[in-house]
């Protein structure tokens, strides 16, 4: 039915959310654990080659999936089937054309809801990574030579519109249980200029965290500013950042099943 792909770089956070979802238990899921990998595009492509599902879930290690969940995702898959057969990318939350945000799930980082509950699945121009589906047979591809672990949902979905696929956000409510970000890391901005070199002809692009400019001095204010942020926050651990929510106790206290 679905693979499941998870990049693992701490243990304790993925028993804690992914590995408690119900969907793991469910026949014909199967679970992809990638561990060692320099970027996302490339622990990502490397278990697009190797499964066999039609549709594979690319999922971080702070999910938990409620009870339910694949049923509604399969829904929203059905519905795209009837109207778009050429569709190549699901999110949870993302970002239209117009720069409208449109999503429902948990933020722990926020400690809040963002969005509510919408019907169909909406055309998007970018996706926020915490979970992407993948239609197998689109050929859609992760680029492994996007750096780190950031804005790669916004760079499949325009490789997806470049090949005239769609890209698509779905109402499927998951909790993302993520520790707040008092600053973005060096990997973040080199992803960042990754893209303006990529798809300098479709900028700006807004994705669900910032805008994406080809602009010298934008990226220079981002830079400064994030740079003070970092000296402010630079003797916090992140991990004492955790609010401590029980994600199974979450979902069912939201309805989110």
């Amino acid at each position: 039915m679905l693979d499941l792909v998870v990049a693992v770089n701490d243990k304790t956070v993925l028993e804690r959310n992914l590995l408690r979802s119900p969907v793991l238990d469910l026949p014909g899921v199967n679970l992809f654990l990638r561990e060692g990998y320099e970027s996302a595009g490339r622990a990502y492509q490397s278990a697009l080659e190797e499964g066999k599902n039609e549709w594979v879930v690319f999922v971080h290690q702070d999910v938990f999936i409620p009870e339910g969940w694949e049923r509604k995702l399969l829904h929203a898959i059905r519905a795209l089937e009837f109207v778009d057969r050429a569709w190549a990318v699901i999110g949870l939350y993302g970002v239209t054309s117009t720069g409208d945000h449109v999503g429902h799930l948990w933020c722990s980082s926020c400690s809040r809801v963002l969005g509510a509950h919408f019907s169909a699945p909406k055309p998007v121009f970018s996706i926020d990574e915490f979970l992407i589906v993948v239609k197998r047979s689109s050929g859609i591809a992760f680029d492994e030579e996007l750096p780190g672990y950031h804005l790669y949902g916004t760079d499949i979905v325009q490789c997806a519109l470049q090949r005239g696929r769609g890209a698509y956000v779905a109402c499927a409510p998951v909790i993302h249980n993520a520790r707040p970000i008092p600053y973005l890391d060096s990997a973040f901005f080199s992803a960042y200029r990754y893209l303006v070199e990529k798809w300098g002809n479709k900028l700006p692009i807004r994705t669900p965290v910032t805008t994406v400019y080809d602009s010298k001095l934008l990226y220079l204010r981002m830079r400064t500013a994030n740079l003070a942020r970092r000296i402010r926050h630079r003797n916090v651990d992140r991990r004492s950042l955790d609010r401590g929510y029980d994600p199974v106790v979450l979902a069912k206290d939201l309805g989110f099943f």
